[in-house]
């Protein structure tokens, strides 16, 4: 698990002076690439790593610093590794505090560094004007997370309807997306997801559960995410917008392949010419309504459908 990797790179670079990212990602059998990402999950952990590249560079630990580690209830290295809104989820926000401080107070030096960035950046990871979402049933699977044990659930799945359907898991982990919590579980030996808000009522239960060997959550996660955002895109659409609606296209149609379709068009042109992948007619109508000048060059029945919408929109609002 990627908590337990970070401990173990925590207290690695705390008994050596430097290490390299690619001896690090071969030590813990993981790439370069997630080693990386554990190194900033630290960095905002307050832990004063540096980085260097070149012959000569490396990963370690500002001189004089040491790890706080030892000093922590089992309860507070979970909360510091959840993370701020992950342990105020799981209402483990007195241990994060606490943590915290210990980690911040572990020496002078990490005081004076930590201390005045704190005071003058903050990061809010909530939307506006949206709520977090509190699932029921949230510290019964974190239990069985935590534990290791198989889990009995009722899950109301977008297919069925209102209808809750009972499924007996082996869970695996629990991401937190933004403010939507995921429970990645495996039943009958194949990779699933659960939207942990749809789970109506969770048991944790007394046998131990499966886990595949070397799972990694982090790199099941992101696999899962790029198949997920690669689904949602079945209707192919070409338009033309002013160069000067590029901004406002990305702002409707978010993402990485708008930003790489923009870039691909004729850049100096007046008009330019995009071709997208979106979800679905209804989708695409409800997004496109927002971006000034748009003209749909094809599907037809995307363009008739902004053409009703524009004259329906003239008509209440003359």
């Amino acid at each position: 698990m990627r908590s337990t990797r970070l401990l173990a790179l925590l207290m690695e670079l705390s008994r050596a002076p430097q290490r390299n990212v690619r001896q690090l990602a071969a030590r813990h059998g993981v790439t370069p690439r997630t080693i990386q990402r554990d190194i900033a999950a630290l960095h905002e952990l307050g832990v004063p790593i540096w980085t260097r590249t070149g012959p000569g560079g490396g990963v370690g630990l500002v001189d004089g610093w040491r790890s706080p580690l030892t000093g922590m209830t089992a309860a507070e290295l979970q909360a510091l590794l959840l993370g701020d809104a992950g342990s105020r989820a799981l209402g483990l926000e007195s241990d994060y505090a606490t943590a915290r401080l210990k980690m911040l107070t572990a020496n002078r030096l990490q005081a004076d560094v930590v201390q005045p960035v704190q005071e003058r950046f903050l990061v809010d990871n909530e939307r506006w004007f949206t709520e977090p979402e509190r699932p029921v049933a949230l510290t019964e699977v974190a239990r069985a997370v935590w534990s290791g044990r198989r889990l009995r659930i009722r899950y109301e799945s977008p297919r069925s309807g209102s209808t809750a359907v009972t499924r007996t898991l082996d869970p695996l982990g629990l991401v937190l997306k933004t403010e939507a919590w995921y429970l990645v579980a495996a039943h009958r030996h194949r990779l699933r997801t659960y939207r942990l808000i749809r789970v109506r009522e969770a048991r944790v239960l007394e046998e131990p559960g499966w886990r595949p060997e070397k799972f990694s959550l982090a790199e099941h996660w992101g696999r899962s995410r790029t198949a997920f955002e690669a689904s949602l895109g079945r209707l192919p659409v070409t338009l033309r917008i002013p160069s000067g609606s590029a901004a406002a296209l990305v702002a409707a149609v978010p993402g990485s392949e708008t930003r790489r379709a923009i870039d691909g068009a004729a850049q100096g042109a007046a008009r330019l010419t995009v071709e997208l992948q979106m979800e679905s007619l209804e989708v695409a109508t409800a997004a496109l309504l927002g971006v000034p000048e748009v003209e749909v060059l094809a599907p037809a029945d995307l363009r008739l459908q902004l053409f009703r919408r524009g004259q329906q929109l003239a008509a209440h609002n003359r």
